[in-house]
């Protein structure tokens, strides 16, 4: 069984889309669960996601790393997949997940810019997603919280994401998953994920918090990258 766990805060304009992508995959559906972990959304998500979703638990508005936490302990797969509600996997997803834990203890894959109308951040995201796959050989993994595979033992071991409300939390993880096993980059876990956190933030902006991190241990508190975290 794969668990794949969709962390949601008010994305009711995203989620519908992002579940029956889900839905809609090579893998049968008995191999897979969906899971949607809520952080108390005050919008339409809750009830747009419990239409689609195997599953859906709500908890305490925190933060991405706590909302993909949650929905693990909830997850009856020995597989985890991550994928963010504004974001829609190719209908090979599931099958990717599959073979790449089959190999290897935590896996990712391309990913390309949902939205077309602008150029530079669709580079922007073809060039991350050869970071991501050259950062594998480097033993530097940069995995996007959007697009993450992990065995459930792995993760567990690892102590899964940092709860606390910051950035980068994917990153954390990836580092310590690197010095337990094997990780793997697969094309057939292709996502298309949007590029609205792009235009909040700038891409300079967006890489100097990854190299800041990967460097010196450095956060953003998630307020900075959700412009409506209240807490």
């Amino acid at each position: 069984m794969i668990s794949v766990i969709v962390p949601t805060l008010n994305e009711e304009k995203f989620i519908e889309k992002t579940l029956l992508a889900l839905k809609d995959q090579t893998m049968p559906k008995n191999e897979y669960e969906i899971i949607v972990s809520d952080s108390s959304s005050s919008d339409s998500t809750v009830e747009i996601a419990k239409s689609l979703a195997d599953k859906v638990v709500v908890c305490e508005r925190i933060s991405a790393g706590y909302g993909r936490n949650f929905g693990a302990k909830h997850a009856k797969g020995s597989k985890l997949a991550f994928v963010d509600a504004d974001t829609i996997v190719s209908p090979s997803y599931i099958e990717g997940v599959k073979e790449a834990l089959d190999k290897g203890i935590a896996a990712t894959g391309p990913m390309r810019a949902l939205e077309k109308d602008s150029l530079k951040i669709r580079a922007f995201y073809r060039w991350w997603s050869l970071q991501s796959r050259i950062s594998i050989l480097t033993k530097k993994p940069i995995f996007p919280g959007f697009n993450f595979a992990v065995t459930k033992k792995a993760f567990e071991d690892a102590g899964g994401f940092r709860p606390d409300p910051i950035t980068n939390e994917d990153i954390d993880l990836s580092f310590k998953l690197a010095k337990k096993g094997r990780l793997v980059f697969s094309k057939k876990m292709l996502v298309y994920t949007s590029t609205r956190r792009l235009k909040e933030i700038s891409i300079p902006q967006y890489v100097m918090n990854a190299v800041d991190f990967a460097l010196f241990n450095r956060s953003r508190h998630w307020k900075e990258h959700r412009k409506d975290y209240e807490k």
